[in-house]
């Protein structure tokens, strides 16, 4: 179940920021493909502007905010749903993971961080 969530989880990021501000990659690609593209300029921005507004007219309506009510629309939003989607998605865009595969020994630490981050309370999410 686990698997599928993180699939629906990297599907909505990619179609939030879309191919203009993030390149496509495949899941199976070679070591190099990934680091290149993780360490390329679009997929840094991207990571960066996880919880930025998306706009500067209205800050209110940001990244992470529109991933997750893909993810999770019509569902209650738990603090580990909440903190879980973000995981992924730090994971998926950051250089420090090497890979696109989702471990769960990365998450556990990432996602222990994130549950006791106050980030997401700031957005009332």
């Amino acid at each position: 179940m686990r698997s599928a969530l993180t699939s629906k989880i990297k599907e909505a990021m990619f179609s939030v920021f879309g191919e203009s501000q993030l390149d496509s990659i495949n899941t199976h690609a070679s070591l190099q493909a990934v680091i290149e593209w993780k360490t390329s300029a679009k997929t840094k921005d991207c990571y960066k502007k996880l919880f930025a507004p998306i706009n500067e007219d209205n800050s209110d309506n940001i990244y992470i905010l529109l991933i997750l009510a893909k993810v999770w629309l019509g569902a209650t939003l738990t603090n580990m749903k909440l903190a879980f989607t973000i995981t992924v998605c730090q994971i998926m865009l950051s250089s420090h993971y090497e890979k696109l595969i989702i471990k769960e020994d990365i998450v556990k630490n990432r996602l222990r961080k994130n549950l006791v981050s106050n980030i997401y309370y700031k957005y009332n999410v």
